[in-house]
């Protein structure tokens, strides 16, 4: 289990204590200006033809301090902003990394890619935009209102009263965005999942007469979403409006007291000078309910992300990844589909997994990578499980092909290494890649330095399969995972798998609907029901078992 990282940690530390020092500064010249204004006014009543100097300069000094540090202030806290969001983008990201893939699966992809979108945005808008001017507003308001006080304490009050009746009304207001906020974020999150789902297959939905349908749904999402956000924006709104109305009343009280106690006009224009300094930092208090709110949302949402499991055991310090093909031994092991699953992989041995869809024999690959861990039971490569493995062991030690395989954007020589050990040569490379047909490929992109797109979406689906074989043969797993590794291939597709398994001495698990690949095999496992139902070399079941199904 993670948490979210700390916002006053070491690395932001120093940029929350220069936001602090920037409000003890604003609000010194804030009050240094209330006082500049009152001799300005004085010298008017006074009717003096020497200028204030010292109250002029006073002024303009301090009215352009403010407009620095509030510069300062800005900057700095959307320096917090940003590193505070990368480190809890970073967090999750490497969470994600170290949980369950049946765990992963089961989330929306339009739902995770609101945890990195929407919820971080959220999470820097409150520390850059929320937390920061609530330190500013929080400084700034109480040292004005005392400077006030000491002017004169008749004004002090006048301007006091409306300023803490305005922040009761902030406090009573601002709760009640949070329903508003989680209705918004819900409703965005279910129209962003159902527009990522839809919008790959738009063609093809379009083929299926569905795009009335699929439209209609979506425009019923999106005026749900209108809904929930006006209703939002309403609140913040009215949140935004109580600033208005005490600075009006501010003003109004000054005067009223000021004529009724006969104070001086110049003591009179100090105090409204202090109060339109004042009225900014209280807007900027009301927004931070309203990125609070949001904050909470986003912060819920980031900490059940970060409470999913991960798939990581203690092990011993005595234990290390096996140097050669190890064996690979299910002990008692129900996962999914599998119940009592007791079955052992010897040492470089080729095992073919036959059965119907849904037996669970994607399940055991999963939990030989160590991409999923078993409720029940043990899995056991050599003397260590594979989930004890650290990243560098299971780089060395697995190859895994299968249909969830990742080819990320960028050049051909990255999507034929991507986990591979070492730095292959790229005459090395180019050698295994003419061994699994991609020479034309290359040629059509323009060799190794070549540009393999987004998913690998300019391969056909064939090419993306002969990638994934050549960097099964130049990974030199000593585990080698194949999920029906001749799917979308042509009728090379079995020499292409006999070449990749007859080239390592890996223990392999196969799965595999092919008859001519499960020949191929020292060792069929026919899985019925979650359990082994037999298991014999091919020419002992006559592979009379439907691997057609």
């Amino acid at each position: 289990m993670s948490a979210l990282p700390r916002i006053m940690s070491e690395d932001r530390k120093r940029s929350i204590y220069l936001l602090v020092a920037s409000a003890l500064g604003q609000a010194g010249a804030t009050g240094l200006a209330a006082f500049a204004t009152r001799d300005i006014f004085a010298a008017f009543r006074d009717g003096s033809t020497a200028l204030p100097i010292v109250a002029l300069v006073t002024l303009a000094v301090t009215g352009g301090a403010i407009g620095v540090l509030r510069f300062c202030e800005r900057l700095t806290a959307e320096r917090v902003g940003q590193h505070f969001a990368a480190a809890l983008r970073m967090r999750l990201f490497k969470h994600m990394a170290r949980v369950s893939a049946r765990d992963l699966a089961a989330r929306r992809n339009g739902a995770l890619a609101l945890r990195f979108v929407g919820d971080l945005t959220a999470v820097r808008a409150w520390v850059s935009l929320g937390l920061a001017r609530l330190i500013s507003a929080l400084i700034v308001l109480p040292v004005a209102t005392g400077v006030l006080f000491y002017m004169n304490i008749d004004i002090g009050i006048a301007v006091a009263v409306p300023m803490v009746l305005g922040l009761l009304c902030l406090a009573v207001l601002g709760p009640r965005l949070g329903p508003a906020h989680r209705r918004l974020r819900s409703r965005r999150a279910r129209l962003a999942a159902d527009m990522s789902e839809r919008i790959p297959h738009a063609p093809e939905l379009r083929l299926l007469g569905r795009i009335q349908i699929e439209t209609r749904r979506l425009q019923t999402r999106t005026d749900k979403l209108v809904d929930a956000a006006l209703a939002r924006a309403r609140g913040a709104a009215l949140l935004r409006a109580v600033p208005d109305v005490v600075s009006g009343l501010a003003a109004a009280s000054v005067f009223g007291v000021s004529l009724t106690r006969g104070l001086p006009a110049a003591e009179a224009a100090g105090a409204l000078a202090a109060v339109g300094l004042m009225i900014q930092p209280m807007r900027e208090l009301a927004g931070v309910w309203d990125r609070h709110r949001a904050w909470q949302n986003a912060r819920e949402k980031c900490l059940n992300l970060l409470t999913v499991p991960k798939l990581e055991i203690a092990r011993s310090d005595d234990l290390t990844a096996p140097k050669a093909a190890p064996s690979v031994v299910f002990s008692d092991v129900s996962s999914g589909t599998l119940r009592d699953l007791n079955v052992t992989a010897l040492p470089g041995q080729k095992i073919g997994i036959v059965g119907a869809n849904g037996a669970g024999k994607s399940t055991l690959l999963s939990l030989a990578a160590g991409l999923e861990h078993a409720p029940a039971g043990q899995v056991m490569l050599g003397e260590i499980s594979p989930t004890a493995l650290t990243t560098r062991e299971r780089r060395e030690m697995i190859a895994l092909v299968g249909s969830r395989s990742p080819i990320l954007k960028g050049s051909m020589r990255r999507a034929l290494t991507m986990g591979v050990p070492g730095r292959p040569a790229d005459a090395e490379i180019l050698r295994e890649a003419e061994v699994f047909g991609l020479g034309k490929v290359l040629d059509r992109l323009g060799g190794l330095d070549g540009t393999v797109a987004e998913g690998g979406r300019n391969l056909s689906a064939g090419e993306l399969r002969r990638v994934l074989l050549t960097r099964a043969s130049l990974s030199k797993p000593r585990l080698l995972l194949l999920d029906e590794p001749d799917d979308t291939l042509d009728q090379e597709g079995p020499d292409l798998v006999r070449r990749l398994i007859c080239g390592a001495s890996a223990t392999t698990l196969l799965i595999t609907h092919n008859m001519q690949i499960a020949r191929m095999m020292d060792v069929l496992w026919v899985i019925e029901d979650g359990r082994i139902a037999e298991a014999g070399t091919p020419d002992d079941l006559l592979v009379d078992v439907s691997l057609a199904d």
